[in-house]
């Protein structure tokens, strides 16, 4: 009886919640760049709080044959005027490697930067640069 329950409790619970409580993070496309795909996403710094710092997590996938290493920088910007830019970022990337978010040092904040700045017209960001060299393999 208590297991009868217990799974009528989760198919319930189940039926309840939204379709996309479970679904895995989505990265919007922005451009692939000398044969490097650059895609992007914002997240909050704070889960739980609505307007707390805007975190820019980019993924970068080698869409060449070869090892590449390539240098960056990312740049926001207000009403076309830039108002802040990253230091120049380095990675390497073997052909068909996929790298994202914090582990490989490609997110990004800057400080009063909240989501509703984002979201505002007049918001935009760019990589204004983008150096990607071909190498023999990454070390």
């Amino acid at each position: 009886m208590k297991k009868l329950f217990f799974v009528m409790c989760l198919a319930a619970i189940s039926f309840l919640l939204p379709k996309n409580t479970f679904a895995q993070v989505v990265y919007q496309e922005y451009a692939t760049i000398d044969s490097v795909k650059v895609e992007y996403r914002w997240q909050r710094e704070r889960f739980f709080a609505a307007d707390s710092h805007a975190i820019l997590n980019l993924q970068l996938t080698n869409v060449s044959e070869t090892p590449v290493q390539l240098s960056f920088v990312a740049a926001y910007y207000s009403d076309g005027i830039i108002f802040f830019e990253t230091e120049e970022q380095s990675i390497c990337l073997l052909p068909g490697q996929t790298k994202r978010g914090n582990r490989a040092g490609l997110r990004f904040m800057a400080e009063g930067i909240t989501m509703s700045k984002v979201e505002a017209e007049g918001f935009s960001w760019d990589i204004p640069f983008m150096d990607v060299v071909g190498v023999q393999n990454c070390d």
